[in-house]
């Protein structure tokens, strides 16, 4: 027997017994379906739907609820400044005086010029019942009439602006000018703001902002400063163009004026009462797609896996919803095992 023949048959019978090894390896595939079996040990804690109270929170600061800038209406020379920097004044209290020069005499010229105009528009209507006096005399008494009102108006308004008050109850925080400065008209006398009450200010992101409305009861915290109840007063409908979020205000009572502007703190708002489950963070992952999920062991010991949402933070864990009433959570070993597993499991104290 020559060698090629040797080497076929040695093929052949390679080949018949990689054949015949097929029939004895034929199992039943339908132990694929089935869970996959494990040595794993887990630790699972119990966890049950709890009433939760949401907690909006915000960085926030405090703002004057207005502000204004007391400009001068006429030139002139400052006189005296009732209005001392930092003082607190009422409404209608005098702020800067401007020298009165002769705008009182210009006032009682205007004053007497009116009364002339009076008397000679009443005449020459008198006149004109008698048949002594034609309509253009009349209408030209009444253009000097209306004339005069106008100069004592305008001479009156000059005398009431010598007398810069507030318009409102405020501090005033800046006073530029001093006794013997000479203001311009639109110049600047002093900046009045208002803290009784005080505004409080948060930048809220979109998905925050759709749980506000007007009215609203929150509450302002401050590191230095008490706690204050607060009322949201404004929305903006329009985002930050940088930040994209919006602003909120919220009014806080400051009868004592202890807060002052520019005061850093937190504005928190309770939203209405849910049902969650309180978890350690430590048991949030992510699947594939990053959403946040748990995995938990049902009655056969199958891991199984729950997409969660995380609704509020806590001291001890995360508010979360989307699961079960009643779930046996993996609280050790959730990292090492995959869903569908079997796994061995014990119980442990739940933390929460």
């Amino acid at each position: 027997m020559n060698t090629n023949v040797k080497i076929a048959l040695v093929i052949i019978l390679a080949t018949l017994v990689w054949l015949g090894s097929g029939l004895f390896a034929n199992e039943d595939t339908s132990n694929l379906n089935q869970p996959v079996l494990s040595d794993t040990k887990v630790s699972v804690g119990q966890f049950a739907l709890q009433d939760f109270v949401p907690l909006l929170a915000f960085n926030s600061h405090t703002q004057p609820n207005r502000m204004v800038n007391l400009k001068a209406q006429i030139a002139g020379t400052v006189e005296s400044v009732p209005g001392q920097r930092g003082a607190m004044v009422e409404k209608n209290q005098s702020i800067c005086v401007i020298e009165a020069e002769e705008r009182p005499q210009r006032l009682m010229q205007a004053k007497a010029k009116l009364e002339q105009a009076q008397i000679a528009y009443t005449g020459a209507q008198q006149l004109k019942t008698a048949g002594y006096q034609s309509d253009l005399a009349i209408a030209q008494a009444k253009a000097n009439l209306e004339v005069a009102k106008l100069e004592q108006t305008l001479s009156q308004n000059d005398v009431d602006s010598l007398n810069i008050r507030a318009p409102f109850s405020g501090i005033v925080e800046e006073r530029p000018v001093e006794v013997g400065d000479f203001l311009t008209a639109g110049q600047p006398c002093a900046k009045l703001v208002e803290l009784s009450p005080i505004k409080v200010v948060a930048e809220v992101s979109e998905s925050d902002v759709v749980n506000l409305q007007i009215g609203d009861k929150a509450s302002a915290l401050f590191d230095d400063y008490a706690s204050k109840s607060a009322v949201i007063s404004y929305i903006a409908h329009q985002a930050n163009p940088v930040t994209r979020s919006y602003r909120v205000e919220a009014v806080v009572k400051n009868t004592d004026l202890q807060l002052r502007s520019g005061v850093s703190g937190q504005l928190q708002l309770h939203m209405d009462r849910v049902k969650a489950h309180l978890i350690p963070a430590s048991l949030i992952l992510l699947d594939a797609d990053g959403h946040t999920m748990v995995r938990a062991v049902d009655q056969q010991n199958l891991v199984t896996q729950h997409k969660v949402i995380v609704v509020g933070e806590a001291e001890n864990g995360l508010w979360v919803t989307g699961l079960p009433a009643m779930i046996d959570l993996i609280t050790v070993g959730q990292n090492y095992v995959t869903q569908g597993e079997r796994v061995e499991t014990f119980f442990s104290k739940n933390t929460p």
